[in-house]
């Protein structure tokens, strides 16, 4: 049986790999490698429970022996290669998802030599600032196969030079998991979800500020709290420069494994989100999304009416009366959110897999 290895190393990565790694399981010698780069037990061990993904194969410590980037990239580089190596691994393909730290260990298996294979390609927000957005571009170059959500992501694929016969358009991983554990009954639409982690609203407390008086001026207007989920850089900062004085509309809540985010967010009134994720399991739960954000890789989640842009800097009133007059005037289709897939996406990539290796 032909050797897969899936390298995954972030808690949204495993949640949208889940039923990739049972197909994998069933059709291939499957052997998935945890690079720990989340790795606390409250945050990690629960997706895996929750979601029934089997127990890695092999568990690095890339979170616990290295915090910058470049830290990560040094320690991957080295540990993943020794144990292919060590183990004697020799895979035909090597699974890479997203666009996280972990996803860049591709550079160095690449130039090794390894066959290297990318889910959630062709993403591109075209905002440089942004590490993932060079994390996946660096991903999708030593690709050989390349899986994409939508014919847009394979165009942009085919502008940057990646051969066609390369990528295959395979929807998106998130529908079948979020269809599978869809919440049900009457929403209580009595709160606002507010999920703020990204470093172009985290890189300055200005910058953090600005954005939390606007969740505090939405939730004011609305007459409704703001459940500001708890990240730890965003906490200290909070901490640090007491940054919730006078904002009473704000709380913090959190943070929720996949299961109880997923039924948070459901029943919220709108979303408020810097998160790429939020665009599009938003849709599926009938709930609209603002991006605090300039650029977005997922221009099909706003060109739909499933999510709107309000932009980093702009006035706290510009920003606070486009968020409000999307959530009061939303509305969903099922033609909206035909951009995300048929709900399929696991069984086509093992398809292809299987056709490219087999």
């Amino acid at each position: 049986m032909r050797q897969v290895v899936t390298i995954t190393g972030i808690r949204p990565d495993f949640i949208r790999m889940s039923k990739v790694f049972e197909k994998l399981d069933a059709y291939f010698e499957h052997i998935m490698i945890h690079t720990g780069q989340h790795y606390d037990d409250e945050l990690s061990k629960i997706f895996f429970d929750e979601l029934n993904i089997r127990k890695p194969d092999f568990t690095l410590s890339t979170g616990k022996n290295s915090t910058t980037h470049y830290e990560q990239l040094s320690y991957l580089s080295t540990e993943i290669i020794r144990l292919l190596q060590n183990q004697k691994i020799q895979p035909e393909i090597i699974l890479f998802l997203g666009d996280s730290h972990s996803a860049v260990a591709s550079l160095p298996l690449f130039k090794e030599g390894y066959k290297i294979g990318h889910i959630e390609g062709g993403m591109r927000s075209y905002d440089r600032r942004m590490p993932e957005e060079v994390n996946r571009v660096v991903c999708d170059y030593c690709s050989d196969q390349v899986f994409v959500y939508t014919p847009l992501y394979k165009e942009r694929l085919l502008k940057e030079n990646k051969p066609a016969e390369q990528i295959h358009i395979v929807g998106n991983t998130i529908v079948e998991i979020v269809n599978q554990y869809m919440p049900s009954g009457k929403r209580t639409k009595d709160f606002l979800v507010a999920d703020i982690h990204r470093n172009e609203n985290l890189s300055s407390v200005e910058q953090f500020n600005h954005i939390l008086e606007y969740l505090d001026s939405v939730g004011e207007k609305l007459n409704l709290p703001v459940k500001l989920v708890k990240f730890n850089r965003g906490m200290k900062l909070i901490e640090q420069y007491n940054l919730l004085e006078n904002k009473k509309n704000i709380e913090l809540v959190g943070p929720y494994g996949f299961l109880k985010y997923l039924d948070f967010q459901y029943n919220a009134f709108g979303v408020i989100s810097d998160s790429g994720t939020s665009q599009e399991e938003c849709p599926l739960l009938g709930v609209p999304v603002a991006v605090p954000r300039n650029f977005t890789e997922r221009p099909e989640s706003m060109e739909n009416g499933n999510s709107i842009l309000v932009g980093e800097t702009n006035s706290i009133e510009e920003m606070r009366e486009k968020t409000i007059n999307f959530f009061e005037n939303y509305s969903i289709s099922p033609k909206q959110l035909e951009w995300l897939g048929d709900g399929t996406t696991s069984q086509k990539i093992i398809d292809i897999l299987k056709k490219e290796l087999l």
